[in-house]
């Protein structure tokens, strides 16, 4: 896939998400790889051991966990702008423990995840600190949904914190997600 062609959104999405310095930008852009995915494709399997984290340039994915019994459990939504990776393999060095996959046709600029292991660098320190925060607020919030709404207030939530789900995620994936049912989230939506 052509570099320049997607440089600038790689290097606006990196101002957007806090890096200030146009120098640092470019030295991550010319790190970059930038990799097209079909809708469906896995970007990152579970057990395996990532070695890039990525910016989505276009398109949207999911986080999911599959349980033995091939039922799929969806952790989170990432679309245009926003980071995806496993932190949490990188940092304990295990293998990632879902998957990371397409839902829409996906281009992402892949960076190494090495970049963090400089802990002198500031800026590249504080990028990994905001996503850091990112992650265990939105984890903190689903999981006091989860745990403390009924059906109706999580789709309410739904509505009213990620309503662009709703037109871009199939919705049994929805449903998945809200811990529910598809049929309960169909009764819901038709009420």
């Amino acid at each position: 896939m052509q570099q320049t062609e997607h440089e600038p959104a790689l290097l606006n999405n990196l101002q957007e998400l806090g890096l200030k310095n146009y120098e640092k930008q470019k030295i991550l852009s010319r790190l970059a790889r930038y990799i097209a995915f079909d809708k469906g494709e896995a970007i990152v399997k579970a057990g395996d051991f990532p070695k890039d984290f990525f910016v989505i340039l276009s398109g949207l994915a999911r986080y999911y966990y599959l349980s033995p019994q091939g039922k799929e459990w969806n952790k989170a939504f990432f679309r245009e702008g926003q980071l995806i990776g496993s932190l949490s393999s990188f940092l304990r060095r295990q293998p990632c423990t879902y998957t990371i996959s397409a839902i829409e046709p996906c281009t992402l600029a892949a960076i190494p995840l090495s970049i963090f292991n400089n802990e002198q660098d500031s800026q590249l320190q504080t990028l990994l600190n905001r996503y850091v925060r990112e992650i265990m607020l939105r984890n903190e919030e689903r999981e006091a949904l989860l745990l403390t709404c009924n059906n109706e207030e999580r789709y309410r939530w739904l509505l009213q914190h990620q309503v662009w789900l709703v037109s871009r995620v199939p919705q049994y994936q929805l449903a998945s997600y809200l811990g529910m049912e598809p049929v309960s989230l169909s009764r819901i939506k038709n009420k």
